[in-house]
C-alpha cells in the first residue's frame, strides 16, 4: 500500500517537472523576438537636450507674445486717451472759432452802424455849410451820393479832359441815374456858355453812344441834342444849361470829373452834441 502511494507521488513529481519544463520553454519562446520584427529600444538620451531647447524657445516666444500684447494694450489705451484729448481740444477750438466769428460779425455790424451814423451826420453838416472837414472828398470837390465831383474851369478837348481827369485820379463825368442827372445838370448853367465835357461819346455817326466804362447811354434820362450848325463829326457830348449836346470832340470845353468818395473819417467828427451850431 505504501509502495503504491510512493509510486504515485513519483509520477506526479515527474509530471510537475515536465510541466515546469514546458512552461519554461514557452516563456523562453515568447520572450524571443520573432524573425522580421525589429526590437523596440528606449529613446536615445541625445534627444533630451533638443526637446528642452525647443521647450525653452516656446516659453520665450510665449513670454514675448505676452509682452507684445501688454505693450499693444497700453498703446491702445494711450491712443484712445490721446484721441479723446484731441477730440476735446478740437471741440474747444471749434467753439472758440465760432465765438470769434460771432464777435467779428458783431464788430463788423457795429462798425457799419457807426460808419452809417457818422456819414449821415457828416452829410447833414456838409449840406448845411456846403463844405466840411469831415467830407470824404478832396478839398474843393463836391460830395454827392457816393461820389465826388469837380467842375474845372480849364478848357480842353474831349481827349484832353480824359487825360486831365485821369491825372486827378478820377474819370470823366458819367450821368447814368436820375439822382446824378439832377445834381450834374444844375452845375452846367453858365451865362457865358461854358459847357462841360461828359464821358459819353460814340465811334462815329450811327454808332451807339457809350460811357467810358462801356455802359450804354439811356435816352430815358436825357436827350442828346444834335448840333446841326457844325459840319464836323459830333461824336462827344457836353452839358450846358441843363441840356446835353453833341459836339466835335476837338472843340475846347471845360472838364467835369468824378471819383468814388472815401470813407468818412470818424476822427474828424468832434463835438457831436454841437450839431445845432457848435464849434467845428
Amino acid at each position: 500500500m505504501q509502495a503504491k502511494f510512493s509510486s504515485t507521488r513519483d509520477m506526479l513529481d515527474a509530471d510537475g517537472d515536465t510541466t515546469m519544463s514546458l512552461h519554461s520553454r514557452t516563456s523562453t519562446t515568447t520572450q524571443r523576438p520573432e524573425p522580421g520584427h525589429p526590437e523596440h529600444r528606449p529613446p536615445s538620451s541625445a534627444w533630451r537636450p533638443v526637446a528642452l531647447t525647443l521647450l525653452a524657445l516656446c516659453l520665450v516666444l510665449l513670454i514675448g507674445l505676452a509682452a507684445l500684447g501688454l505693450v499693444f494694450f497700453q498703446f491702445y489705451r494711450l491712443s484712445n486717451t490721446q484721441q479723446d484729448s484731441i477730440s476735446q481740444k478740437e471741440e474747444m477750438l471749434g467753439n472758440l472759432s465760432r465765438q470769434l466769428q460771432s464777435l467779428q460779425t458783431q464788430n463788423r455790424k457795429l462798425v457799419e452802424s457807426l460808419h452809417h451814423v457818422a456819414e449821415k451826420l457828416c452829410r447833414e453838416l456838409y449840406n448845411k455849410t456846403g463844405e466840411h472837414r469831415c467830407s470824404p472828398c478832396p478839398e474843393k470837390w463836391k460830395w454827392y451820393g457816393d461820389k465826388c465831383y469837380q467842375f474845372y474851369k480849364e478848357s480842353k478837348s474831349w481827349q484832353g479832359c480824359e487825360y486831365f481827369c485821369i491825372a486827378e485820379n478820377s474819370t470823366m463825368l458819367k450821368i447814368n441815374t436820375q439822382e446824378v442827372l439832377e445834381f450834374a445838370m444844375p452845375q452846367s448853367y453858365s451865362e457865358f456858355f461854358y459847357s462841360y465835357w461828359t464821358g459819353l461819346s460814340r465811334s462815329g455817326i450811327g454808332k451807339a453812344w457809350l460811357w467810358m466804362d462801356g455802359a450804354p447811354y439811356s435816352s430815358e434820362l436825357f436827350e442828346i441834342i444834335i448840333d446841326i450848325t457844325s459840319l464836323r463829326n459830333r461824336d462827344c457830348v457836353t452839358i450846358l444849361n441843363g441840356k446835353a449836346f453833341s459836339k466835335d470832340c476837338r472843340e475846347l470845353r471845360r472838364c467835369a470829373c468824378e471819383r468814388t468818395a472815401a470813407a468818412v473819417r470818424l476822427q474828424r467828427l468832434q463835438g457831436l452834441s454841437e450839431l445845432g451850431g457848435g464849434r467845428w
